[in-house]
């Protein structure tokens, strides 16, 4: 029988499918024909019955599903790097990043999040879901330039919350939010999807939740928002029966960073379907408490989808998910004192099969298997940060060895963007230039600048 013409076959000493039983296969391949997988199996039976026009062989490598980012900012955070690093959460959002994003430029906008999609697909990313943002249509550009996947969502907030900012009124946030819709959705070959944020309980009215709640009961999308939750003795937290209350619940939502919940809403959640995006870095680098007072292994313990996300690179200082599995497999074993608590199988599926889930991609993304999109990526496993008996234990030297840098080679929708750790949809050191130029401006206007504590000549 002749071989069948694919487009692209990668080949790989292990690759973690990811699938229901969770098979990892020792000199594997996959087939690639447009976007989609076609073949998974041993490296020799792929290349006898499939004849590709782009080989790529990465013997030392192991091959495993995009990672996707479930709660990131992409428009903005990037410029002001370096000037949130040290501050109380309070002083940081509601004098430096709220005040950046309310004057952020569509040209801004756009030239932050080409960053931030760079450096996530750069660490193995390929896939994103918008945290609530402003200037969400410069966001939806760069996707579409940079050939990420992801879930855009405009920032809808219509009271003033505890970080300030511009109070747009409920029928705004409702009007942008339908644009974006209207415009983006399905975009880049099904690429990018819309979703409406909340952005957190204290800035949300409930008209402007009653309208969030109806668009996305009647059409194929859902809601992200962020809800931290304070520490109570109460037996349920008022919120969480307000969003109850609204049917926020009913519908597919991911909230992120979950800090403290009484014992009944950790239950509540869990049983809901809702998905929680955890985002370890963020609260240690803002100092936060949601690894070490946080309800996270409870949420995970009850039963609720967890994932995971970098939140923004002004808040994490880093854009690599592999680092943020690093944290969230590690840090709650030292608060609770655990060792078995979150290891890396674990955080490795909240990065891949649970994300998906959450995001509604679940028959898409997040696994290796044929008919899925073909979003994946091979991390090189050459290093002596791999041995000894090097892939023997992969998602385990992955997780607690290596880190999104060994990202070498990486395909979404069916497309080559990084090949030899060399990103082809956008020239890095033109992007940097831009970086360099827009974030000038944005700091001047702040009036801000990252400063050494130590003299500099």
């Amino acid at each position: 029988m002749r071989p069948a013409q694919v487009d692209l076959v990668i080949t790989a000493g292990a690759i973690a499918t990811m699938d229901a039983t969770r098979r990892i296969i020792r000199d594997g391949a996959i087939a690639i024909a447009g976007s989609r997988i076609v073949a998974v199996g041993k490296r020799d039976e792929i290349l006898a019955t499939h004849a590709p026009a782009k080989l790529i062989e990465r013997p030392g490598g192991l091959l495993t599903p995009g990672l996707i980012d479930c709660h990131h900012h992409p428009a903005g955070a990037f410029l002001i790097s370096g000037v949130v690093d040290e501050l109380p959460q309070l002083q940081r959002l509601k004098e430096r990043v709220i005040p950046h994003e309310d004057q952020l430029t569509e040209d801004e906008a756009y030239v932050a999040a080409s960053a931030s999609f760079a450096e996530l697909i750069r660490h193995g990313t390929t896939c994103f879901a918008d945290a609530g943002g402003p200037r969400t249509a410069a966001t939806a550009r760069a996707a579409l330039d940079l050939g990420i996947r992801g879930v855009l969502a405009a920032k809808s907030g219509d009271r003033s919350g505890p970080f300030g900012g511009e109070v747009p009124s409920a029928e705004a946030c409702l009007a942008e939010a339908d644009d974006i819709y209207d415009r983006f959705r399905g975009a880049g070959d099904g690429r990018l999807k819309v979703w409406y944020d909340l952005d957190l309980p204290q800035a949300v009215s409930d008209t402007l939740l009653e309208g969030v709640v109806e668009r996305v009961s009647t059409r194929d999308t859902g809601i992200v928002g962020h809800f931290i939750g304070q520490p109570t003795d109460a037996s349920r937290n008022p919120e969480i029966e307000r969003y109850q209350r609204f049917g926020v619940f009913d519908q597919r939502v991911v909230l992120a960073h979950i800090g403290w919940l009484p014992e009944d809403d950790v239950k509540l959640l869990a049983a809901s379907g809702a998905s929680i995006a955890h985002a370890p870095s963020s609260s240690l680098m803002g100092g936060n408490g949601w690894v070490a007072h946080g309800v996270i292994p409870d949420l995970v313990a009850a039963g609720a989808n967890l994932t995971l996300g970098t939140d923004a690179a002004a808040a994490s200082r880093f854009l690599d998910l592999v680092r943020v599995m690093y944290l969230a497999a590690t840090t709650h074993r030292d608060a609770r004192r655990d060792p078995l608590i979150m290891g890396a199988h674990s955080v490795f599926e909240m990065a891949t099969v649970n994300a998906a889930q959450a995001l509604g991609w679940a028959d898409e993304i997040g696994s290796i298997e044929p008919g899925r999109a073909a979003d994946v990526v091979v991390f090189d496993a050459t290093s002596l940060a791999w041995s000894p008996h090097r892939l023997a234990n992969p998602i385990a030297d992955l997780v607690y060895s290596g880190s999104g840098e060994n990202a070498d080679t990486v395909v979404i929708n069916g497309r080559v963007v990084l090949e030899d750790k060399r990103l082809l949809t956008v020239d890095v050191e033109e992007l940097a230039k831009e970086v360099d130029r827009v974030a000038d401006t944005a700091l001047d206007r702040l009036g801000h600048r990252p400063a050494p504590r130590w003299p500099m000549e």
